[in-house]
């Protein structure tokens, strides 16, 4: 007999797939610490995880458009009575502006790179180093190839690709929850695999993809490739992967979210909480490199760089609130902790220092 927390999350992967349009929906499901807030009269669900008192959510409420302001306020009302102060990270515009009616801080995150099917390709000179690398690793014998592990289980490229992730980690020597997937082979919940291959039949990477708009969207969740494989393995799976979801009738790839780009600190609407982002993005790239991913993302010059909000309530504090972020990532690594801990009080004690900087930069 079902539990009631797997009947609960159940019935919100129904109304995931049946109203989600945001593909960071499907991946909350995955959190197995999250809790289930369900609508009056089943209008919508929202995650969320607790860090202390604080109540955390990944990605837009799950409801119709019409439901939104009924649901969150149902949500906030349910924080209110047991005294948890709710932050909402990684939300779209629309959800932003919801919050903030009711009286909610809004601090731009980042940036969603997405890629519109039906116009894009790889001309131009943005795309250059990208149809070059696509190209070389054709010309070189690579291929990539989907993995269902819904219609058939391959226990033995699922060894191999387990492998691979071991390395990418113990490379990377960190590994990151919460808004970062896992591969889920045995409940996929919709999502696609790709792999790609060198001539000699070698696993070069791994590329999970999430659906959202009922499957007219799919977004990058989990990347794995091998450290010192060949250089634009990565982008010749995504590229291959988004012509064959465009032939089956796909709208969008989504390249997920860069975190804390495209915050403008010189704006004079930017507020402490952005400027503190830009700062982090500027300058940290220990177990987590901002401009890095940036700068991958930017190789596709996506058809639309789409605005990614934090909204939080007021009386949560910035180290409270970074603290309750860190935590639900899983980044609790002493030395990354250290790291930036003192980036933090840095900017806290000197913030004009990192203007400055900033102001140098711009007149270069």
């Amino acid at each position: 007999m079902a539990t009631v927390r797997q009947k609960d999350k159940d019935r919100a992967e129904q109304m995931v797939r049946s109203l989600g349009m945001d593909p960071l929906q499907l991946l909350s499901l995955d959190n197995l610490d999250n809790g289930y807030f369900f609508g009056p009269d089943d209008s919508g669900v929202i995650f969320y995880t607790l860090a202390g008192k604080r109540a955390l959510s990944l990605g837009d409420p799950v409801c119709r458009e019409e439901d939104l302001d009924r649901l969150i306020r149902a949500y906030i009302d349910f924080c209110e009575r047991r005294e948890y102060r709710c932050v909402f990270n990684s939300v779209e515009q629309s959800v932003a502006e919801a919050l903030k009616s009711v009286g909610f801080l809004v601090a731009k995150y980042g940036e969603e790179g997405i890629l519109f099917l039906s116009e894009y390709d790889l001309s131009g000179g943005k795309k250059g180093a990208l149809r070059r690398n696509v190209a070389k690793l054709d010309k070189w014998g690579c291929t990539c190839e989907e993995y269902d592990p819904e219609q058939q289980r391959n226990p033995d490229l699922e060894r191999e690709i387990g492998e691979l992730q071991k390395e990418w980690l113990e490379d990377k020597k960190l590994s990151l929850t919460y808004s970062v997937g896992d591969l889920q082979f045995a409940h996929p919940c919709g999502r696609r695999y790709f792999v790609t291959r060198d001539k000699e039949g070698d696993l070069l990477t791994v590329v999970s993809f999430l659906p959202y708009r009922q499957e007219k969207g799919w977004c990058i969740d989990v990347m794995y490739r091998k450290p010192g494989g060949l250089t634009g393995a990565m982008e010749h799976t995504i590229i291959s992967a988004a012509w064959k979801l465009k032939e089956e009738g796909a709208e969008e790839l989504s390249l997920n979210i860069a975190p804390l780009a495209g915050i403008d600190p010189s704006s004079p609407d930017a507020n402490r909480e952005e400027k503190l982002m830009h700062a982090a993005f500027d300058s940290l790239d220990y177990g987590y490199d901002f401009k890095g991913l940036y700068r991958f993302k930017e190789k596709f010059s996506p058809s639309e760089w789409k605005p990614r909000f934090l909204v939080f309530d007021h009386r949560i504090s910035m180290v409270q609130l970074a603290r309750s972020i860190a935590d639900v990532k899983g980044a609790s690594d002493p030395e990354l902790w250290m790291k930036y801990g003192k980036f933090f009080l840095s900017y806290t004690l000197t913030p004009r220092r990192y203007q400055n900087e900033q102001k140098k930069e711009d007149t270069i």
